[in-house]
């Protein structure tokens, strides 16, 4: 059969062959011209847009450059001015000059000089980036701020001062200031040979970050300073990929060769958010001192990534947002200063210039730094090693080996003291140390776990092995992280540590989410570098420089362009572009799916064409089919013969005309045989047992009887039954033939059971023969007594008493045994008392049994003595028959039966001791499980659709509209009419039958009085009762099937009154 599916498989229709070569034919040429235009229109956009991205990033490359030359340029150019302060103040024609080149240079942020002796003088382009305005409190009408500050003794003086486009001043602000141009890098690192260029930091007035370009001059001492805001050129570059590339997928970078980011287009990547803090509740002294606190300065290092960092100069990291909420909940004023190594702002620190040193760990060597906080966090110490190495549990199995550790760390003197084996390597940041490992420069780093694992991640390090919570043994080692704070504001400490209590839970777990990848978000996400390697990996290759490479960048291709950035060989930054491929081609993709849409619709207007031509042959098929149709669905009286022109069509109608005469023969012929074998199971069931004779084929009579009826009925619950075709009434009638086919499987001697005590035979028998042992034993007793006396007549009357007794006793077990009536609870009693009367077996009752008697009998009678005493009527264990095989049934059958313990059980008095009839409770079930037996049997036949019932209407004629039947205990709203019919059919016939062992024939007018009581304790319907006596099906049954002698009248008006019916009720 699989093969001839193989072969159809691989068949066509005459419509789709005609139409299909047609078709297949014009879209293979279709196919080529378009493949060849996709082919060159692919190529052409690839130059096009390799040629348009090279430009624009050398446009871009070149603009950047350009702001970078102009402010070198303008540096120096602006450095040979004479006198650019004057009389401690601003020149005024410097500041013309100074405005009129943040004119001509808008990236510029602020042009100002820092004098020897710490005073500083400065003019800001409030039209350089919205944030400028903001952040300074400007006002629409101002254009320039201008600020001077002048040291006076240990403090200086800043004054603010707002003008408008004409330099008009519009307001004046002044306060003290502990700013010091002299401490700040851009002072520091300044030279009169060259322009200095600083790495990106935060600005002290702006609080945003930037960079600075500066030059001494010579004959001052001053220094003059270009600073350009980093977020003026983010927005640069933001326009550029919109105007430029046109697409907001464009990704662009400017990047140290390193990786760390400097500018870029890209939105910050979202982290999680920390919840907002309630202000703290403190004392009116507490509020006082907060309100008399000017804003603190706080350190913030640059790569100690991701507890204190910087990118692109903006204070980032989990330290930064605890200072955050501290501020927030105290209202204290913070700004953080950054752009320093970690060591020059403990010496910042030290000199006060600093108020917060943080984040820090409390040693020895740190104590002296001030007063520290309660620690906010507690890091546990790691160290990396290259892959190949094992294990390290200990810090002591560093001995003797490089230990890299980053510059000014407060634990080295700590390791230095206690593990002097060990060489402790100072480097300048954990991306340094990493890099050491990585390079077999130093055997392993050591660093907090957490700062390791996101420095490698943000830098690409990763063939590197860590090892975690490393053990210092008995070295007390610092782990938690304070903040420190000058003496003068030791008062402040409560109040910062009240704060840092007061950090809820929710907001601990944000802040571990958002920089430790705990809880909710798992993966660790980075911030100030590139995310993509390959832009390292191109940078560090000058033969991809200035070219496009196709790379896969996360999960998408990609096209990148990388560059030198920068004039100064110290500060050759990288510039680069991403472009996903798919947008830089889609001009190409476009114009090919359009083709392809052209070329469908002009396919599709072609069909009716190809269908027209085509129809001579498809017409004839497609009438062949229809009547294929018609034999497949088995209306063979509906098949017609088709006529065609062709002369192989007409051939296959006239076959197909002749096949659909021979498969209706066959289908008949199959019926026919099909039935007859059913036929064959309910007579062989019937011939099984001569007491049954006749059921299985007289049950199928009265049911298609009362079927017949129920369809020709008028009244309203049958108004709407009839079988709709002759496959209905023939699925009716074979479910009444097989309705009792699980007999089959029912033991014969159960069936036939007539007595209590018969099993394969009547054990009747065995009683009496007991009996015929006492009476000898009673004649033989007397015999014995009477040799011994003289009181002959006295011992002859006792004999004949004790047989009279034994006569009496044995009479009332026979009756019994017969179960004609129903045996109360003192007839059972005289059964247990006449059980225990006694009898002596000499013989072995071991003996001669088969092999399945030999297994039920008990180990006690092995050691049995003769005589042996036995009870006239007795329960052996060996009357116990136990299941071979569990009983289950299948869910999907839905049988809902009690299953009794054992399969049989034998006992004498336990069977004489049955209450009605003469079956067990094991019986019951054995009879009663042919239903079960029904359904497994017919579930499993192959039943086409229109049988499908078949297996349902022959098992449910034991259930009742109460639920109270077997198998499935279903009730009357489970029941159809041929179900409910069956039930009526099968119990009528029952009451009947002059066959069955256990009762007699009713007469006909008792009969229907049982079934009228049945249906009004609803054991059956009452209008399927009605309607076989008001159509008179009754007596045409028993006039055909039953004895004349049972046929007596019946007066059916009593049971079809519904007056009759409610007073019967």
């Amino acid at each position: 059969m699989g093969s001839i599916t193989k072969r159809k498989s691989k068949r066509f229709t005459i419509h789709f062959t005609v139409v299909g070569i047609f078709i297949l034919a014009t879209a293979v040429t279709a196919a080529i011209a378009i493949g060849l235009q996709y082919y060159f229109s692919k190529t052409m956009a690839t130059e096009s847009a390799l040629k348009l991205y090279n430009l624009t990033a050398k446009n871009v490359s070149s603009y950047l450059s350009q702001v970078d030359s102009q402010a070198i340029n303008t540096t120096k150019l602006l450095s040979s001015f004479d006198n650019l302060v004057l009389d401690d103040d601003f020149n005024q024609e410097s500041i013309q000059t100074f405005a009129q080149v943040m004119r001509t240079n808008p990236l510029f942020y602020a042009i100002y000089v820092g004098m020897p002796d710490g005073d500083f003088y400065e003019l800001i382009n409030l039209n350089a980036h919205p944030i400028i305005r903001k952040q300074l409190d400007a006002t629409h009408m101002d254009r320039w701020v201008r600020i001077t500050i002048k040291q006076d003794g240990s403090r200086g003086i800043r004054e603010t001062s707002y003008l408008d486009a004409q330099f008009k001043l519009r307001v004046t602000r002044t306060e003290s200031s502990d700013y010091d141009a002299t401490s700040r890098l851009w002072f520091i690192d300044s030279n009169t040979l060259s322009v200095s260029k600083t790495e990106p930091y935060l600005f002290r007035h702006l609080q945003s970050p930037g960079q600075t370009y500066s030059i001494k001059l010579a004959e001052s001492g001053a220094v003059l300073g270009v600073d350009i805001a980093l977020s003026t050129l983010n927005e640069y570059l933001i326009s550029q990929s919109e105007n430029e590339s046109g697409e907001s997928q464009t990704e662009i970078y400017l990047y140290k060769p390193s990786g760390e980011l400097i500018a870029s287009n890209q939105k910050q990547r979202v982290q999680a958010q920390i919840p907002q803090s309630e202000k703290l509740n403190l004392t009116k002294e507490q509020q006082v001192l907060v309100e008399n606190t000017p804003s603190l300065l706080v350190s913030n290092e640059t790569d100690w990534a991701p507890i204190d960092f910087a990118v692109s100069g903006q204070p980032q990291g989990y330290s930064i947002d605890v200072v955050n909420l501290v501020a927030e909940m105290t209202g204290l004023q913070v700004q953080f200063i950054n752009g320093f190594t970690w060591n020059e702002l403990v010496d910042s620190y030290m000199i006060e210039e600093l108020d917060m040193l943080q984040p820090i760990m409390k040693t020895v060597k740190n104590e002296s730094l001030g007063e520290f906080t309660m620690p906010f966090l507690d890091l546990k110490y790691g160290v990396v090693t290259r892959p190949d190495v094992k294990l390290i549990k200990a810090l002591s199995e560093l001995n003797g080996k490089r230990l890299a550790i980053p510059l000014g760390w407060s634990i080295i003197p700590v390791i230095q003291a206690n593990f002097p084996e060990m060489e402790v390597v100072e480097l300048a940041s954990t991306q340094a140390i990493l890099s050491a490992v990585e390079q077999g420069e130093v055997f392993a780093a050591l660093d907090n776990s957490i700062i390791l694992h996101y420095t490698a991640k943000s830098f690409f390090i990763d063939e590197l092995k860590y090892h975690e919570d490393i053990c210092f043994e008995d070295v007390q080692v610092p782990t938690g992280l304070h903040i420190a704070m000058q003496g003068k504001n030791a008062p402040l400490i409560p109040i910062i540590d009240k704060a840092l209590a007061n950090i809820t839970p929710e907001q601990v777990m944000a802040l571990r989410s958002k920089w430790f990848a705990e809880g909710p978000q798992h993966l660790l996400t980075t911030q100030g570098a590139v995310p993509y390697e390959a832009l390292i990996d191109i940078g560090e290759n000058n033969q991809l420089h200035n070219q496009l490479v196709r790379r896969e960048l996360g999960g998408i291709e990609q096209f990148v362009f990388v560059t030198p950035f920068g004039n100064n060989s110290q500060t050759q930054d990288r510039f680069a572009i991403i472009v996903p491929t798919q947008t830089l081609l889609a001009s190409s993709t476009d114009k090919v799916q359009k083709s392809i849409a052209i070329t469908v619709l002009c396919l599709l207007l072609l069909l009716p064409i190809s269908t027209v031509f085509a129809s001579p042959i498809i017409r004839p098929i497609k009438l062949l089919a229809i009547e294929n149709e018609k034999i497949k669905n088995r209306h063979y009286d509906e098949v017609t013969n088709v006529d065609s022109n062709i002369a192989e069509l007409d051939e296959l109608a006239s076959s197909m005309w002749d096949m659909s005469e021979s498969i209706q023969l066959y289908e008949r012929n199959q019926k026919e045989l099909m039935e007859s074998f059913i036929k064959l199971i309910a007579q062989a069931i019937d011939d099984k047992s001569p007491y049954t004779a006749g059921h299985c084929n007289r049950v199928p009579e009265l049911g298609l009887m009362l079927a017949d009826a129920a369809a020709k009925s008028e009244l309203d619950p049958f108004k709407n039954f009839a079988f709709k075709s002759a496959d209905e009434h023939r699925e009716f009638r074979i479910a009444a033939w097989l309705h009792d086919c699980g007999k089959i499987t029912t033991p014969e001697y159960i069936v036939d059971k007539g007595t209590k005590l018969e099993a394969v035979y009547n054990r009747i028998h065995e009683v009496r023969m007991r009996f015929e042992v006492l009476w000898r034993d009673a004649e033989i007793d007397h015999l014995k007594r009477l040799s011994s006396t003289d009181s002959s007549e006295l011992l002859t009357a006792e004999l004949e008493h004790k047989r009279e007794q034994l006569k009496a006793d044995f009479e009332f077990i026979a009756n019994a045994n017969v179960g004609g009536e129903f045996m109360d609870q003192a007839h059972k009693d005289r059964l247990a008392e006449l059980a225990v009367i006694t009898w002596q077996r000499n013989f072995d009752d071991r003996l001669g049994l088969s092999p399945v008697e030999e297994l039920n009998l008990s180990d006690a009678q092995s050691a049995e003595s003769y005589p042996v005493t036995e009870l006239l009527l007795r329960d052996k264990p060996e009357h116990i028959i136990k299941r071979i095989n569990k009983v289950e049934f299948d869910p999907k059958f839905g049988i809902k039966m009690d299953i009794p313990e054992h399969q049989y059980n034998l006992g004498e008095l336990y069977n004489l001791s049955i209450s009605r009839g003469t079956l067990t409770a094991e019986d019951r079930f054995k009879i009663n499980e042919h239903v079960t037996s029904t359904i497994k049997m017919l579930e499993t036949l192959p039943f086409p659709p229109e049988l499908a019932r078949v297996p349902r209407y022959a098992s449910t004629h034991h259930e009742t509209l109460k639920g109270t039947g077997y198998p499935r205990k279903l009730s009357a709203g489970d029941l159809s009419i041929p179900e409910r019919i069956l039930v009526v059919a099968d119990i009528f016939e029952a009451l009947t039958a002059a066959d069955i062992p256990y009762k007699k024939a009713k007469p006909l007018s008792v009969a229907i009085d049982i079934l009228h009581k049945m249906a009004l304790d609803e054991h059956l319907d009452m209008d399927i009762f009605k309607l076989f006596l008001s159509s008179g099906i009754y007596l045409d049954y028993a006039h055909k099937f039953l004895d004349a002698k049972q046929i007596n009248e019946v007066n059916i008006d009593k049971y079809l009154s519904d007056e009759q019916l409610k007073r019967s009720a």
